[in-house]
């Protein structure tokens, strides 16, 4: 039996594909239209802005932390 090389499989929900990573935002969308919870126009706007202006995705995740921790309530608190 001859010898293959073994490479490490990483599945759709851990990759840095952005075929990928839209699934995971599309299924993200999916899980809270599930769950009954509301969107935010001012989220998505924000981050439409950062996708057409070629912020890397690791810093729209920190910008959109910090977005949104901006917006919270002070009773709400921040994690």
């Amino acid at each position: 039996m001859p010898k293959t090389a073994h490479t490490k499989h990483i599945d759709r929900l851990h990759t840095q594909n952005p075929i990928d990573a839209a699934w995971r935002a599309r299924q993200a969308q999916v899980d809270a239209d599930i769950e009954g919870l509301s969107r935010d126009a001012g989220i998505d706007r924000f981050v439409d802005e950062m996708k057409a202006s070629g912020t890397a995705p690791r810093q729209r995740i920190e910008k959109l932390k910090a977005y949104v921790r901006s917006r919270q309530s002070p009773k709400m608190g921040g994690a």
